[in-house]
């Protein structure tokens, strides 16, 4: 070992001096994370995470109970959600601070370490202490553009769709005439006045937002796509993202009106007792059961909202305030309800689209961000319009799905019978693709997951298809991939010759697998 021997105790503190400054340029020059980019569309976004009351009950009846405390595991209490919606944002007044954004990491941070340890069914403190500390590393410095509590935008403040579903670049509205169903707009961009024609969009000049409910995959959080969701809230829409309580995430904290809090951490079969016991298909049926049911809650949530009734709403989320809430009087419009979720949550999506739409499920269409393939079999009962965007890679490797056949065809089959579905897959993606975890910490995530697509540019072309389908909704034309043929009929079960790719708006690759008949 004559390396070895060579190392003297002044050679060590050389040689480790060497690293520590290898390791300071190296993570200097380039920084282990990123921060979040503006959000793409015209207006600025309003961040407010909101917990209300509901009422108490234990969802279809589950009476399972934690072994770790004996408490109920699947009782719903409270509410919680973060909102995301199209807002103005205020100078401050003279000698006010500057208005502030969400961090990105719910707090106490210690909530969501050690709820990622356990999840990897570690116990010990002194490790549960090593993952809050990579959060901390990772993930504390990252905030979520868009300002606490902002005022939701105001009707004359939107921003017009000009006919091909673009941004006009019209302004501000000054005139407006219906004629032989188009709309004559006339606007003010600069000092100039501007005039476009646009065309069914009957929603365009009310004060009414569209609204979407997010619900989140499994060991996801309700901020994990802030990007994606604030970015459709620029669009001009109302987005409500949930922080599930079903034992899917890594913890969250009920907050009861009495001051008390229970914790919820993420939930295995050994961390339950029922009679009888419960199977795996049990946890599945009841974690969606107990979704679906925070779906409602959240569809209940926006109808208090536009009934005027946010300006009395006792918000429950620790120093989390809630003075915009009564500006939602009246500009909601609770017959533009999407439902959209990513994973566990996309199943969970497409289930809450069973008997809509109808009073009690007002949903008007569904976004399926790669369907869960061990989430449970997806709702096959769907009657209104259906977007599902897969990853490259949730598309190439394939999977048997519940005894149906392969998981692509059957989300494929899926799609084609409601005949007013698109299906679509974008190359060089992954699974976490949609999420802004490649967009913080891109070279981790390059590397392990091995996308070759520019995580920026993903998102972008996600945001966009995502926008284009919730403006047909609406009954806007726009000019993305959803308006081209299939080019990839059989995807991955087909010749490699035969998936073809249109091209995207930022310059990503689409498969189009099913497009809308209607």
């Amino acid at each position: 070992m004559p390396f070895f021997r060579r190392l003297s105790p002044r050679r060590l503190m050389i040689f480790g001096s060497a690293f520590v400054l290898f390791g300071f340029f190296a993570f200097s020059l380039a920084p282990i994370t990123s921060p979040l980019p503006r959000y793409t569309g015209p207006h600025e976004v309003g961040v407010l995470d909101v917990e209300v009351e509901v009422e108490p009950r234990l969802v279809n009846g589950n009476e399972a109970v934690l072994k770790e405390t004996g408490e109920r595991a699947f009782e719903l209490s409270t509410l919680a959600v973060t909102l995301y919606y199209p807002s103005t944002i205020p100078p401050p007044a003279p000698g006010q601070p500057q208005p502030y954004a969400r961090p990105w990491l719910p707090q106490p941070i210690s909530l969501i370490g050690t709820g990622y340890a356990r999840l990897a069914r570690v116990y010990f403190p002194p490790l549960q202490a090593l993952f809050t500390f990579t959060m901390w590393a990772l993930g504390s410095s990252t905030v979520i553009p868009g300002i606490v509590d902002a005022p939701l935008l105001s009707q004359s403040q939107k921003t017009l769709l000009d006919e091909s579903g673009g941004i006009s670049g019209l302004g501000r509205v000054t005139e407006a005439e219906e004629s032989d169903g188009r709309m004559e707009l006339r606007g003010t961009k600069g000092d100039k006045t501007v005039d476009v024609n646009v065309q069914g969009i009957d929603n365009l000049l009310k004060e009414k937002f569209p609204c979407v409910v997010f619900t989140h995959g499994m060991a996801g959080m309700s901020q994990s796509y802030s990007h994606y969701l604030g970015s459709i809230a620029s669009h001009g829409y109302v987005v409500a993202a949930i922080e599930h309580r079903d034992g899917s995430g890594p913890g969250t904290i009920v907050h009861h009106p009495n001051g008390t809090e229970r914790r919820v951490w993420h939930l295995q079969l050994a961390d339950l007792s029922a009679s009888p016991a419960m199977t795996a298909a049990d946890l599945k049926v009841a974690q969606l059961a107990f979704r679906e049911a925070e779906i409602h809650e959240t569809v209940q949530l926006f109808q208090n909202l536009t009934a005027g009734h946010g300006a009395t709403l006792t918000n429950l989320k620790p120093d989390s305030p809630s003075s915009s809430l009564a500006g939602f009087k009246d500009r909601l419009d609770m017959d533009a309800i999407t439902v959209a979720g990513h994973s566990y949550g996309a199943t969970g999506a497409l289930q809450a689209l069973k008997c809509a739409p109808s009073a009690d499920v007002p949903f008007n269409g569904g976004i399926a961000l790669d369907p869960g393939k061990g989430s449970g079999p997806l709702n096959h009962a769907i009657e209104v319009p259906t977007l599902v965007l897969q990853s490259g890679e949730w598309t190439d490797k394939q999977t048997q799905f519940y005894d149906q056949g392969w998981h692509f065809a059957v989300v494929r089959d899926l799609v084609a019978a409601t005949r007013k579905g698109w299906f679509l897959t974008l190359r060089g993606t992954a699974h976490p693709s949609v999420t802004d975890a490649p967009l913080i910490v891109p070279w981790i995530m390059r590397l392990v997951t091995g996308t070759t697509l520019n995580a920026e540019v993903a998102l972008r072309e996600y945001i966009d298809v995502s926008v284009d389908f919730l403006q047909v909704l609406q009954r806007v034309r726009n000019a993305g991939p959803l308006t081209r043929p299939v080019s990839s009929p059989e995807g991955p079960l087909g010749e490699v010759q035969d998936r073809g790719t249109v091209e995207g708006s930022s310059g990503g690759e689409w498969e189009v697998h099913v497009v809308s008949e209607v």
